[in-house]
């Protein structure tokens, strides 16, 4: 699992890349840290690169989503592919109704 955050246009976004697995996800939080100091932006999560997410890791997107709208921003997720398993998988546990889409 590789994370990259950047910012860009005056939001994070943070790239995932690899698997996001029950074993990668304690690491990906300590990673994602920067994103849980900031209240003061939109944050864009990108799955282009992600290619498995476990229950860990919806736990962690739900944490930084919970996070970002805490404090009035947007959250989304962009790099999803509507025919891939990624994309059923958060699309059944319902975070498009939470993330916007990019």
């Amino acid at each position: 699992m590789k994370i990259t955050i950047t910012e860009q246009e005056g939001r994070m976004v943070a790239v995932l890349a690899g698997g996001l697995d029950t074993v990668a996800s304690n690491q990906a939080e300590r990673d994602l840290a920067p994103l849980f100091e900031r209240t003061d932006c939109d944050v864009t999560i990108d799955c282009s690169e992600l290619r498995y997410i476990s229950s860990s890791g919806l736990r962690l997107l739900l944490n930084i989503y919970k996070h970002v709208n805490g404090h009035g921003h947007r959250a989304a997720l962009r790099g999803l592919d509507p025919a891939g398993e990624l994309y059923e998988a958060l699309e059944l546990a319902g975070f498009f109704q939470l993330f916007a889409k990019e």
